[in-house]
């Protein structure tokens, strides 16, 4: 069995080079209420089974977060002949104009249910996350509360041209918190589960649901088109509702390119539109 690369179906299609002894990821995404949201990861092989990495990213809008809410990760993937493990520890520093921070991790094992010659599977993934957030509430108290999730993903491949993915995660209730009563919480709920959009979401997630579809076109092209649905469903506030939409392109032997768009509603609420340009660049 070939060794299994520590990512389902997005996280695969961005997957390293095998000569690739470093890289870097620039992830950037824009769009509605002056969305600005940027991700630099650097990553290296310590051994042939096993990458570190060391990310830095910022998001801020107009509508809330103004100022820049910063976080820092450590991801950590080693993969091995039938299964990948990954850890990802995360921080969030409090910030100066909302007060608020969060710290924690991610925890995720894929391994292969089945595995063919023609590049032919079905993987399955598990991940558990922690954190713990301090925020602020209703009344002008700062508040300390933890949260976790848990996800399952189930992903086919038909051929290594055909990719399915179906992904579910429940999030356990926090204590003494709602959606009503925090003000400007700092973490992205995405830190503990696939939401499946380019913005932040800060309001706490009762569950989410997802699918996601990709084409390989190779060999013609070097290439992938994907697309994908998510649903959100949040304690104390209206639903939201995700489309996706890219294209990744190998640009070189040395670099590829990730662009796609994201269609978000809240019920209730306008649609938003987001855009995201992904760059890799080996080494």
């Amino acid at each position: 069995m070939k060794r299994l690369l520590p990512a389902a179906l997005f996280c695969a299609l961005l997957a390293p080079r095998a000569s690739a002894a470093w890289w870097l990821e620039n992830d950037y995404a824009t769009g509605s209420n002056g969305l600005k949201k940027d991700t630099l990861t650097v990553f290296t092989k310590l051994h042939p089974r096993l990458v570190a990495g060391v990310n830095t990213a910022f998001y801020k809008d107009s509508a809330v977060y103004k100022d820049k809410v910063w976080s820092f990760r450590l991801p950590l993937m080693y993969s091995g002949d039938r299964f990948s493990l990954s850890l990802k520890p995360f921080v969030y520093p409090v910030n100066p104009e909302t007060r608020s921070g969060a710290g924690g991790g991610k925890l995720y094992l894929l391994t292969s249910l089945t595995e063919e010659d023609d590049e032919s599977y079905l993987r399955l993934t598990l991940s558990g996350a922690w954190a713990r957030q301090r925020a602020f509430v209703l009344g002008g108290d700062r508040k300390s509360f933890g949260q976790g999730a848990y996800e399952l993903l189930l992903e086919k491949s038909y051929y290594g041209q055909f990719y399915f993915l179906a992904s579910g995660a429940a999030y356990s209730k926090p204590s003494g918190v709602s959606n009503a009563s925090l003000v400007t919480p700092a973490m992205d709920q995405s830190e503990l589960a696939s939401l499946g959009t380019f913005r932040q979401v800060t309001a706490l997630p009762d569950w989410t649901a997802g699918v996601q579809i990709a084409r390989n076109m190779r060999p013609d092209f070097d290439s992938h088109v994907y697309a994908g649905y998510s649903k959100i469903a949040f304690r104390r506030a209206p639903a939201a509702h995700s489309g996706m939409l890219g294209l990744k392109l190998g640009l070189n032997e040395k670099s590829m390119l990730d662009l796609a768009y994201n269609l978000y509603k809240q019920e209730g609420s306008a649609w938003k539109n987001y855009y995201k340009i992904l760059l890799q660049v080996f080494f």
